[in-house]
């Protein structure tokens, strides 16, 4: 798979601000967005108490940008879903 540079700038900004978000929003879902002005760095838009919360001010705030959510912990989950395993079967 490529590389995907405004991905990896999306996750080395919540890198940069993990450990300030974990001390108040532990637990919660962190949403950075990618500016228009791809030069300028990604933005912070804040914390929500789930990931459809996030997702909803995404999708409804960011339009035409990419942006990131991520849960706010001090190592991220590994999720493995094994590519035999039918849909209806998850």
């Amino acid at each position: 798979m490529a590389p995907d540079p405004v991905l990896d700038r999306l996750e080395a900004a919540f890198s940069k601000q993990r450990a300030r978000l974990l001390e108040t929003h532990a637990g919660r879902w962190a949403l950075f967005v990618q500016p228009r002005d791809r030069r300028r760095k990604p933005e912070f838009v804040g914390c929500f108490d789930d990931e459809h919360q996030a997702c909803e001010v995404g999708y409804r705030s960011t339009i035409g940008r990419r942006f990131l959510i991520k849960e706010v912990l001090e190592k991220d989950r590994v999720v493995s879903v094994p590519l035999a395993v039918p849909a209806d079967h998850l």
